[in-house]
């Protein structure tokens, strides 16, 4: 990394460099026991020595080279304290080398300037969007107050917004009214010569709208379906509004918004949900039936999760932090976390035993922790045209492809 770059990404955050380190945010006090043992993730995300869940497969297959992914994190590991926890290496605790924020965007702060440099189009844009993803997985996992991290997910939607300008169709963000705010989305457009099918889509907790990119170029703009992403309540764009029971209730506005927009057929429109945005995706297979043509969850948390006390017990820091955030809680008293979490459960809701009409594709890892196979029968099992797709195998990267492959061939059947 040349000077000039780490000037560069220093610059940028200044204001801001004596910011709360991440795991202080929603957690307040010292950690009782950081060494708690590891959730069952299925992508063996929860690795002592992090707070952070390592989702590496998955940042790879977003287009962060592997090498570079340890490179950097070898980097804080290297770096000395102090940190946070000591136990934690991704907690150094001010912005300068060997923290996460820092890390993370001087990488954000070179494409950038790449980017800058470009003489064409598409070079420039295939830079915005590396300096997109770098800035994202900065500021990753993107808790309310958190100043350091807010700063780079600004830059991540700067850069992102940039690559979209320089697309074949332009990026466009929609501003959706409700309750007196505005729920943004970027609308993503294979074509504007003809009304296009929708598929709205929506991640996890941890999650921001710029995960999605490689699964539009890759499976659903070759397809000609259109992508409109929506962040969850209390994430991204999403965040001045609380996660509460009714979880879909600024998916419900967009969806609603939906014959406004001139670019997609409203009667042509899926919802694809991830996580915690699996929940909202097939809660809405319920309460909007007329709306809906198609429905995928993958590794829905639609009741297990919030209802079984054990397995919510094992959920690891930045997973309580993520959820406790969204809450508007503090994740120190995790049974009252635990106690408010069980309005969640469609179950519960008396939703996940109702039968829409809604045809209903339900992915999942037979093992997984949020979502193990009993859970992804269930869902599939709410719909009268529901299938279930239980993945069993290993590596990860396989299992995107396979599940992202059978979502695209679903959302065409149905639209």
């Amino acid at each position: 990394m040349t000077s000039q770059q780490s000037t560069l990404s220093e610059r940028l955050f200044s204001p801001v460099q004596h910011a709360p380190e991440t795991s202080t945010i929603t957690f307040a006090g010292r950690r009782p026991n950081p060494f708690q043992p590891p959730a069952p993730y299925v992508d063996g995300a929860d690795l002592p020595g992090f707070y952070r869940l390592q989702k590496r497969a998955f940042w790879h297959w977003q287009g962060i080279d592997s090498i570079e992914i340890e490179a950097t994190l070898a980097r804080m590991a290297a770096a000395p304290g102090p940190r946070s926890v000591d136990d934690w290496i991704d907690t150094v605790a001010e912005y300068r080398p060997g923290n996460w924020v820092f890390e993370w965007s001087r990488l954000g702060a070179e494409a950038q300037q790449k980017a800058q440099q470009a003489t064409r189009d598409e070079d420039a844009s295939v830079q915005f969007l590396a300096a997109a993803r770098y800035f994202a997985l900065a500021s990753y996992p993107h808790l309310k107050g958190d100043r350091l991290a807010l700063q780079a997910q600004l830059l991540a939607n700067q850069a992102y917004r940039e690559a979209g300008r320089r697309l074949p169709v332009p990026l466009k963000e929609l501003r959706i009214p409700f309750n007196g705010k505005e729920v943004q989305g970027y609308l993503h457009l294979p074509a504007t010569d003809r009304p296009l099918p929708l598929v709205i889509v929506s991640g996890s907790l941890d999650s921001l709208q710029l995960d999605f990119w490689h699964f539009y170029r890759r499976f659903l703009a070759p397809a000609g379906i259109a992508m409109l992403t929506v962040d969850m309540p209390g994430v991204g764009y999403s965040a001045h509004w609380p996660l509460v029971q009714d979880s879909s209730r600024l998916h419900q506005a967009v969806l609603h918004h939906v014959p406004s927009i001139p670019w997609v057929d409203e009667r042509r429109v899926a919802m694809l949900g991830v996580r915690m945005g699996g929940n909202v995706a097939a809660r809405l297979a319920s309460l909007e039936p007329f709306r809906l043509r198609a429905v995928v969850t993958i590794a829905g948390a639609a009741n297990l999760f919030f209802t079984e006390r054990e397995r919510f017990m094992r959920a690891p820091a930045m997973l309580r932090d993520c959820i406790a955030n969204r809450l508007g809680m503090k994740s120190n008293d995790w049974e009252g976390v635990y106690q408010h979490c069980r309005g969640l459960s469609l179950k519960t809701q008396g939703l996940l035993g109702r039968k829409t009409p809604v045809p209903l594709l339900s992915i999942g890892h037979r093992h997984d922790f949020l979502c193990p196979e009993p859970e992804i029968q269930a869902l599939a099992a709410t719909s009268r045209g529901g299938e279930a797709l239980v993945l069993d195998k290993l590596p990860l990267l396989q299992v995107y492809e396979t599940s992202l492959a059978r979502t695209r061939d679903w959302l065409l059947a149905h639209l």
